[in-house]
């Protein structure tokens, strides 16, 4: 067997020296803290988680609201819904009785037939009075 060298002994021992100086540990001995910081920091600790469990808490309860006021505004957007539905009906019957309605033109049309008539019944009307003069002329 291949025995090391006084030289390559030597420098295995100085790796390993090496070694154990780079991955020593280090050692605390004592760690000191103030009675009266330690109670500070706790009691700060204690007075912020406390206002997290009131938010928190603030939280939950806003979360329950705001669900039941959605399902209100569900509820009411289906009566909304249908509210609309009647209207579009409601606005597609009108469109339909204003095309059958008489517009400006056909009422001035309208007018001037009216005001014909009105005048071949004052005509006829004269006619029938000397028709009726007439005849009880003849029958006297």
């Amino acid at each position: 067997m291949n025995q090391p060298t006084r030289e390559e002994h030597e420098e295995l021992k100085e790796r390993v020296k090496k070694l154990e100086q780079q991955t020593e540990p280090v050692k605390v001995t004592r760690i000191e803290i103030k009675q009266g910081d330690l109670e500070r920091t706790l009691d700060n600790h204690t007075a912020l988680l406390q206002e997290q469990d009131g938010l928190l808490h603030k939280i939950y309860t806003m979360t329950g609201n705001q669900a039941t006021d959605i399902g209100v505004l569900k509820h009411e957007m289906q009566g909304a819904r249908a509210d609309i539905t009647a209207i579009k009906a409601t606005q597609s019957d009108h469109g339909e009785m204003l095309k059958t309605m008489a517009t400006k033109d056909d009422v001035a049309v309208l007018k001037g037939d009216i005001t014909s008539i009105k005048e071949i019944q004052t005509e006829q009307g004269q006619k029938l009075d000397q028709i009726l003069q007439l005849l009880q002329q003849k029958g006297e």
